[in-house]
């Protein structure tokens, strides 16, 4: 007998009012001015008699910690649900407003409410449901940004909670990994980018709730033709039938598929691909890991050296060898000037939030609270060592980046930009390992 658990989703309107500060592009000028497609908040929840997993995805670039709290104390009064069992992400969708409070007045407090409603909704739509999952491979739609020939996200999680006797699935989760920027700083217009068209192919083709898990993509692009909606359509277009293929796939593993075979008048089995989940129970589990930010170089011995950088840049010309000798380290240098002008680069510590839920004995989901390179995801699932292991990125907090230690020799954009030392990603991927083995 198929094992069936209670699962509910809602997607809701989080779009601000147009006018307001945009973020993700520091070359960004001016404010929105528009509003292409909407921006949601897809929420997921699940419920297995005496306890609830909540998952709710912003379509955000990312999810400050203020907002975090705020939505878990609303959802926490509305609904009863304990924090511990709450992770609210992002998509990082390039082309939403600046989460600052002084940039979006209200608005952090406006969407925690609108995130605990969609928790409501998807409580009063709890229906019985199995659990399936299967993979896809995705190659044709990123590159590593760092270097071409590095590696990329290569499949596509799919979580299908699907309902009895045909219906359309609840929900479907969908984990990828690649940065949401189709749209580039000259885009004033709110857009999901192509996780929110990839979720609309999804929904179309499938009918439910799609819900978009945004991985470890630190060191992921999404690769065009050019910088339009057009381009966000065609992206999400072949991520999202990718999704849809795997959930039609894995739809018959409760039930089985069958071939009419005419030379022996018998109707044979056909093997079908993914796993149906077993042992159903959920758990939650976060933990607190203290974490040591980097000490930069001091101001003058920052700014010698990118005058001597420049100099050996304009003195390489048209010899592409020579300037990509120097650009990495260069961009890395403007960063930490950078942050050395705002007041940052001293040191100092910072505590962050992990969090994992089980789902079953095959299955789990981990969340990481900002931008770690794909090469991380690969480290922990190779760790825990579970069949499907989802993984979370931008979830509860932006912490930015977390390059892997290795990469920090390289320098470039992600490793002038990380605010930890160099073998911080480590010692998350230690804590989350150890996490997700507490639920099993």
């Amino acid at each position: 007998m198929t094992e069936t658990i209670q699962a509910g989703a809602a997607v809701a309107d989080i779009t601000p009012g147009v006018g307001l500060a945009m973020g993700g592009y520091g070359a960004r000028q001016g404010v929105s001015t528009g509003i292409h497609d909407p921006l949601n908040v897809r929420t997921f929840v699940l419920h297995d008699g005496r306890s609830h997993v909540v998952i709710a995805i912003c379509d955000l670039v990312g999810v400050p910690v203020d907002l975090v709290a705020a939505a878990r104390e609303q959802i926490e009064k509305d609904t009863g649900i304990p924090g511990a069992n709450v992770a609210i992400g992002a998509t990082h969708t390039h082309s939403g407003p600046l989460l600052r409070d002084v940039d979006v007045p209200g608005y952090t407090s406006v969407t925690a409410k609108k995130i605990a409603g969609s928790v409501a909704m998807a409580l009063r739509a709890l229906r019985p449901v199995s659990l399936k999952a299967g993979v896809s491979h995705v190659t044709s739609i990123s590159q590593n940004r760092r270097q071409p020939d590095w590696p990329i996200e290569e499949t596509a999680k799919v979580l299908l909670a699907a309902a009895e006797g045909g219906a359309p699935p609840e929900a479907t989760v969908v984990n990828y990994a690649c940065h949401a920027t189709v749209m580039e700083h000259d885009n004033l217009a709110y857009s999901a980018d192509f996780p929110g068209a990839a979720m609309r192919f999804l929904e179309r083709n499938l009918g439910g709730a799609g819900i978009y898990l945004q991985g470890c993509c630190g060191n992921i692009n999404p690769v065009w033709m050019r910088h339009d909606f057009a381009e966000v359509e065609r992206i999400g277009g072949i991520l999202g039938a990718a999704a849809t293929r795997v959930a039609h796939e894995i739809g018959p593993l409760d039930e089985g598929q069958w071939c009419v075979n005419l030379n022996w008048s018998e109707q044979t089995p056909k093997e079908t691909p993914g796993a149906l989940l077993t042992g159903l129970r959920l758990d939650s589990a976060r933990t607190a890991i203290g974490l040591t930010k980097r000490t930069l170089p001091p101001m003058e011995q920052i700014e010698a050296e990118i005058r001597d950088l420049e100099a050996r840049y304009e003195a390489a010309g048209s010899d592409a060898a020579k300037r990509r000798e120097v650009r990495p380290r260069l961009n890395s240098l403007r960063l930490w000037r950078g942050q050395r002008q705002r007041g940052g680069g001293e040191g100092g510590g910072e505590s962050l939030e992990i969090q994992a839920f089980r789902l079953s004995e095959q299955c789990a989901i981990v969340t990481l609270p900002g931008e770690f390179f794909v090469e991380v995801a690969r480290d922990l699932e190779r760790r825990v060592g579970l069949p499907y292991l989802f993984i979370a990125g931008y979830t509860n907090g932006t912490a930015g980046y977390f390059p892997t230690k290795e990469q920090f020799d390289f320098f470039g954009y992600e490793v002038g930009q990380a605010r930890f030392v160099p073998d911080t990603a480590e010692i998350v991927t230690r804590e989350a390992e150890k996490l997700v083995k507490s639920l099993y």
